[in-house]
């Protein structure tokens, strides 16, 4: 009984990492609380993303990435175009091992392929897209390195 109610619904942290495509600006958002993981300081901030489903036949939807934007933070961003084609980077872990900073994670990739929504200090919403869709885009590289692949050892 006692482990039963150990148990809690929000067993898994989202951390964002979104890279602006023509400037050399990296945001590392939280979804939970401000932490440091992996050597970097995730700020908490309002940030969901919604609408990621893949099919049997490994086809993708467009999934929506929405931030909030409390007294218009991003807003110059968006005005000045700077959020085009940003590197949205997913990682999502277990709550114990973002606790423990430990470096197991699922990770997934989009860019930013058109702002859809822009309420005015209250939030942005922007259609995502996988990074091999679209013209001139590349796969990128498979990586053999742990935890993956606990027999590959980096010197």
């Amino acid at each position: 009984m006692t482990e039963s109610q150990k148990l809690t619904a929000d067993a898994f942290v989202n951390l964002y990492e979104i890279q602006l495509r023509t400037e050399p600006v990296i945001l590392l958002l939280s979804d939970s609380v401000t932490r440091t993981w992996g050597g970097r300081v995730w700020e908490m901030f309002g940030v969901q993303l919604s609408g990621e489903k893949r099919s049997a036949d490994d086809e993708e939807t467009r999934p929506k990435l929405q931030l909030i934007n409390p007294e218009g933070v991003f807003s110059t961003l968006v005005r000045q175009r700077l959020l085009d084609r940003a590197t949205v980077i997913r990682y999502r872990l277990l709550r114990d091992h973002f606790e423990a900073d430990v470096q197991i994670y699922q990770r997934r990739m989009w860019y930013v392929s058109r702002i859809s929504d822009v309420t005015a200090g209250q939030s942005i919403t922007a259609e995502l897209r996988v990074m091999t869709e679209g013209p001139n885009s590349k796969v990128p590289a498979r990586q053999f390195m742990p935890p993956e692949f606990p027999m590959v050892r980096l010197s």
